[in-house]
């Protein structure tokens, strides 16, 4: 009988000290099952309450990564189980807001619906982080697949790490073929490639004006428009299909901090007039490959506003309901 890794006993003995998020059973036949609400509260996975003393303190560095879990697919032992480990919010324990992190989580979903394979999400405090990570320069989102001394001292180092994006959705591809990744039929990642540094500029007021950021919006519309032959009721991906590729993975939460944050830092609205691409996002809300991945509103505003809101006003952030906003405004008619 093959004897439990250091990690998985640990997970074993703590399991009702830490709340899993057991969405789902992975394999060929999946169920999903849930309610989408306009805003969804976030599940607590540290099984603790955020507190005033705690929020900006030293977190101790964690013994095991386990104790950062965030997600998992809670099918039993495991040992080529894929590991992801993602940025953690603002209390150094849930599941913070960087838009590369969501795009690799929302890689693994997509895969995991038609590919038979198991996988945990992470968090990394990279205010304090693991000194294993640290030694290898690691920052994430980081995908382990294998066995390796990150997750277990004993164990021999013959896992695959990767840090790109692009690198894991191809390796994905390569190890589980079942609903392709990378491929672009309809050239839409040339579309989406310059939308996020425009919002970058123009919330960090390098620009101050929204017009570059605008024009590169309509121009994910119009093509939105194109390829669905100005039918609304058509709209579902960027690929012309009702099943996300890279290109989502990439594109989705991108324009959610461009919605969360742009609203709430800077009063800037995607315009109504965009309606293909709020009916791209209608579309997208309503899957749960989505609402897994997708960090909460306070996470995302953070991520934006922490280099120049005071401590005082973060901590109002912080302290707020994690929901994520998963509606699009009642005025849009799609």
């Amino acid at each position: 009988m093959k004897q439990l890794s250091s990690s998985e006993s640990f997970l074993k003995e703590h399991s009702n000290e830490y709340q899993k998020l057991d969405f789902f059973k992975f394999g060929q036949c999946c169920s999903y099952n849930f309610q989408i609400a306009n805003k969804v509260e976030l599940i607590d996975t540290s099984n603790k309450k955020d507190t005033t003393a705690s929020i900006f303190s030293s977190y101790s560095e964690p013994t095991n990564y386990i104790s950062q879990l965030v997600m998992s697919s809670n099918t039993g032992v495991d040992f080529n189980k894929i590991h992801l480990f993602v940025k953690a919010g603002q209390d150094g324990r849930s599941q913070g807001a960087c838009p590369f992190c969501q795009t690799v989580f929302l890689q693994l979903l997509v895969k995991a619906k038609t590919n038979n394979f198991n996988f945990d999400v992470l968090t990394i405090n990279l205010d304090n982080p693991p000194k294993e990570f640290k030694e290898l320069s690691l920052k994430p989102p980081v995908l382990l697949h294998g066995s390796s001394k990150l997750l277990d001292a004993n164990a021999e180092n013959n896992a695959v790490i990767l840090s790109d994006v692009d690198e894991i959705a191809e390796y994905l591809d390569q190890s589980y073929p079942n609903t392709l990744l990378v491929q672009d039929k309809t050239n839409a990642r040339s579309v989406c490639l310059n939308v996020f540094s425009k919002f970058s500029h123009f919330i960090r007021d390098v620009a101050t004006k929204s017009t570059s950021l605008e024009a590169e919006l309509e121009k994910i519309d119009s093509f939105l428009k194109e390829l669905y032959n100005n039918d609304l009721n058509e709209v579902k991906f960027m690929n012309g299909t009702d099943q996300m590729n890279l290109v989502d993975c990439y594109l989705l939460p991108k324009l959610q901090h461009i919605r969360i944050a742009g609203e709430s830092i800077k009063q800037f609205k995607i315009p109504n007039r965009f309606k293909f691409l709020w009916k791209y996002l209608k579309v997208s809300y309503e899957t749960d490959l989505f609402y897994k991945s997708c960090p909460p509103d306070r996470e995302i505003i953070c991520h934006w506003s922490k280099s120049f809101l005071s401590q005082k006003h973060l901590l109002q952030i912080i302290q707020e309901a994690p929901y994520k906003t998963l509606s699009v405004h009642d005025e849009i008619k799609i």
